[in-house]
């Protein structure tokens, strides 16, 4: 009990309120996945136009293999949360020489400690940045919102 109220109240220090819920904090969460850093952002860095038309699920490729070390970036908004606080979290990241998949999900946020929050049908924003420091840049990404392929291009 004594943890729960500290992580309760450190949660409550780092984090701001958005739309009746609070988010994690604009922090990256780092990962590594076959040679290639991987790193979440719950926000976006840059612009996202998406060139579908739906409003929603969307995410953009942002390709700079070229950089030293090469990377990738993908921007999108998974649209989930309703009546509930939710948070972007990455479930799934393979690679090989042919593919780079990024299975993505919005998930209760085990830190809300509240009631149901008010917003209703929240896009989540996020940003997933790889880097390719010991792994060769894959031929084609995709992206899924849990089990909906988003993204599929070619490098």
């Amino acid at each position: 009990m004594r943890r729960r109220a500290l992580l309760a109240t450190a949660t409550a220090v780092s984090t701001a309120p958005l739309a009746g819920c609070p988010v994690p904090p604009w922090g990256e969460v780092p990962d590594t996945v076959d040679g290639a850093e991987l790193t979440l952002r719950r926000e976006h860095t840059g612009e996202f136009e998406s060139d579908e038309p739906n409003p929603h699920d969307a995410a953009v490729l942002i390709r700079a293999v070229d950089a030293d070390p090469p990377r990738l970036t993908v921007r999108g908004r998974l649209l989930d949360g309703s009546r509930e606080c939710y948070r972007i979290e990455l479930i799934e990241a393979t690679l090989d020489a042919d593919r780079l998949l990024v299975r993505l999900t919005a998930e209760y946020d085990p830190d809300w400690d509240e009631e149901a929050c008010p917003d209703v049908a929240v896009a989540h924003p996020y940003e997933v940045i790889i880097e390719f420091a010991e792994a060769p840049v894959p031929e084609r990404v995709e992206v899924r919102h849990s089990d909906e392929t988003i993204l599929d291009e070619r490098v």
